[in-house]
C-alpha cells in the first residue's frame, strides 16, 4: 500500500500531499500561513481568518479531483497539482490590498519564489520551466487552474471565501468541474449545464459586490494601504522589503513606523475608529439604493461617463493620495482625514466571458455575447452597488456632510 499523507481543511475532502512534502515544508510556502486570504477584511467579516496556505491546499484538492476526471498524463497531472499548490506563492502581506503601493507585483514575485524553491521542485521530480510557464499563463494547461470562470483557483476561492464570510448559495462546484472541457478557445462549459455556469457568474458578482468590495471593507483597506504608503514615502522606499513579511510582521512594522500618520492610521484600525462615508457618488438612476436614514451622508448621482473618467484617473495610488490631501486642505482638515474608497469601474465586477460548448465546435459561443439578458442582469447588479465613496474620520463626519455639495463641485472640476 502506498505511503499516503493527507491534510484536512474545511470545505474539501482529504487533500493528498504525499508527492509535495518538500514544497509544503519549504519556509516560503509555510509563510502563506501568516497571510490571510482576505487581508484586513476580517475587521468586517470576523470569520474571514483563513489563510493563503489553506486556499492553496484547497486548490490542490480541487485539482486532484479534476485530474481524476480528465485524461491527463501522469507528468501533466503532477505539474498541474504543483501549480495549484504554488499559484499564490508570490503574494505578500495582506495580499492584494497593499500591492498597489509596492514595487513589482505578486506575479513577478512568484516567478522569483519559484527560483528560490528550485531545489525542492527537483526533489519532487518537477520541472522548473514548466511551472514558470504555468505561472506566466503561457502553458497550454494553465487555464485549468487560472481560468477566471472555471479554473480551480476561482472555484476554490468562491466556495472557501463564502464559507468563511458567512454567505450562502455557493454553486455546485463538483458538477461544474465534471462538465468543463478544453476547447480550441480555452475552457468551456457544456451547454446542458449553462444555468450552473450562469449561477457561478452571478455568485462571483455577488461575492465581489457584498464581500470583497463591501463599503466598510473598502474603507479599512484604504486606511491600511494609506498607512503603508505614508511609511514608504517617509523612508523613501519602494517597499521591496515588505514582500518577505507576513500580516503580523507588517502590522509590527507599522507600529514602529517613522511616520506619525502611519501610526495614527494603525491606531484607528485597531480601535475601529475608522473613516466613514460622508459623500457617495452613485451612477445616475441608482442613488435610491444607498441607505441614508439616520446617517450624516449625502448621496449624489453622476453620469456613468463621469464616474468612469474619475475612477480611471485615480487608479494611480500616488495621484489618489494627492487628491485626498488636497480635499482635506480645502476643507480645513489634516492630511489623512479624508480618504477615498472607490470600486473599480466594472473591472472585476463583471465576470470574464465564458465559452459554451455545444458539441459542435463551429456552433460554440460566448455566454455574455449571446445571452444579453444575463449580461444586463450582471450589469444591473453592479450599478446598484457601485459608488465612489469619500470617507472622513468619524468625529468630523457631520461637518463634512454639511460641505458635501462643495466637495462634489471640487471633484467635478478635477
Amino acid at each position: 500500500m502506498p505511503n499516503l499523507k493527507s491534510i484536512c481543511i474545511p470545505a474539501a475532502p482529504l487533500v493528498d500531499i504525499s508527492a509535495f512534502l518538500p514544497l509544503i515544508d519549504h519556509p516560503l510556502f509555510q509563510r502563506l500561513r501568516g497571510r490571510k486570504q482576505l487581508g484586513i477584511n476580517d475587521l468586517v467579516f470576523p470569520g474571514a481568518q483563513h489563510s493563503r496556505f489553506e486556499h492553496a491546499l484547497g486548490v490542490l484538492g480541487l485539482t486532484q479531483q479534476l485530474c481524476r476526471l480528465q485524461n491527463f498524463s501522469p507528468a501533466d497531472s503532477k505539474h498541474l497539482q504543483a501549480f495549484a499548490l504554488l499559484h499564490d506563492i508570490g503574494h505578500g502581506p495582506f495580499s492584494h490590498q497593499i500591492e498597489p503601493v509596492l514595487a513589482s507585483d505578486h506575479h513577478q514575485v512568484g516567478q522569483q519564489r519559484l527560483l528560490e524553491i528550485a531545489p525542492a521542485l527537483e526533489r519532487c521530480g518537477l520541472s522548473l520551466a514548466e511551472l514558470q510557464a504555468m505561472l506566466a499563463g503561457t502553458h497550454p494547461l494553465s487555464p485549468w487552474i487560472s481560468d477566471r470562470n472555471l479554473g480551480t483557483d476561482k472555484l476554490d476561492y468562491l466556495h472557501r471565501d463564502a464559507l468563511h464570510i458567512g454567505f450562502q448559495g455557493t454553486p455546485d462546484i463538483e458538477k461544474i468541474q465534471r462538465y468543463t472541457l478544453m476547447t480550441d478557445a480555452g475552457l468551456a462549459i457544456q451547454e446542458k449545464y449553462i444555468e450552473d455556469a450562469k449561477q457561478l457568474q452571478k455568485f462571483y458578482s455577488y461575492l465581489h459586490q457584498h464581500g470583497y468590495l463591501n463599503k466598510t471593507a473598502l474603507g479599512v483597506q484604504r486606511i491600511l494601504q494609506r498607512a503603508v504608503q505614508e511609511e514608504l514615502l517617509t523612508r523613501d522606499s519602494s517597499g521591496s522589503e515588505l514582500w518577505q513579511m507576513n500580516d503580523r510582521q507588517l502590522l509590527s512594522w507599522l507600529e514602529n513606523a517613522r511616520s506619525g500618520l502611519s501610526r495614527a492610521f494603525l491606531r484607528r484600525l485597531e480601535s475601529r475608529a475608522i473613516h466613514r462615508t460622508f459623500l457617495a457618488l452613485k451612477p445616475a438612476g441608482y442613488g435610491f439604493v444607498e441607505r441614508t436614514t439616520g446617517k450624516d451622508l449625502v448621496v449624489q448621482e453622476w453620469s456613468r461617463a463621469a464616474l468612469s473618467k474619475f475612477s480611471h484617473c485615480y487608479q494611480d495610488i500616488n495621484r489618489l493620495r494627492d487628491l485626498e490631501d488636497e480635499l482635506a486642505a480645502d476643507c480645513g482638515m489634516q492630511a489623512g482625514d479624508i480618504l477615498f474608497a472607490a470600486m473599480p469601474y466594472f473591472t472585476k465586477l463583471i465576470p470574464k466571458d465564458l465559452r459554451v460548448s455545444t458539441g459542435t465546435a463551429e456552433r460554440d459561443y460566448w455566454l455574455l455575447e449571446q445571452d444579453k439578458d444575463h449580461l444586463r442582469s450582471l450589469e444591473s447588479d453592479y450599478l446598484r452597488t457601485f459608488a465612489v465613496r469619500l470617507l472622513v474620520i468619524p468625529e468630523k463626519r457631520a461637518a463634512l456632510a454639511a460641505q458635501a455639495e462643495a466637495v462634489s463641485a471640487i471633484l467635478s472640476a478635477k
